[in-house]
């Protein structure tokens, strides 16, 4: 259990560190750890490979003109 919740942990401060939410001193401390453990090398590995992947191959649908002033003009009344 207290594995578990130490790669929750670790977890969570990679989410942290990939959307650059860190500290120095935090970051530094995850890329030793991930450096030393190869559990959280592997989650570390893992979530940049897959945030990759999403930033990478998503299409993202662009909006039209309509309708974007159509959203302006109700946010407007």
């Amino acid at each position: 259990m207290k594995q578990n919740n130490y790669l929750d942990h670790f977890s969570h401060q990679v989410n942290l560190y990939l959307d650059n939410e860190l500290s120095k001193e935090d970051e530094k401390d995850l890329l030793q750890r991930a450096g030393s453990d190869p559990n959280c090398s592997g989650l570390l590995t893992h979530e940049a490979s897959f945030r990759d992947l999403i930033k990478f191959n998503m299409k993202r649908s662009i909006a039209s003109v309509e309708l974007i002033d159509n959203i302006k003009s109700k946010i407007k009344k």
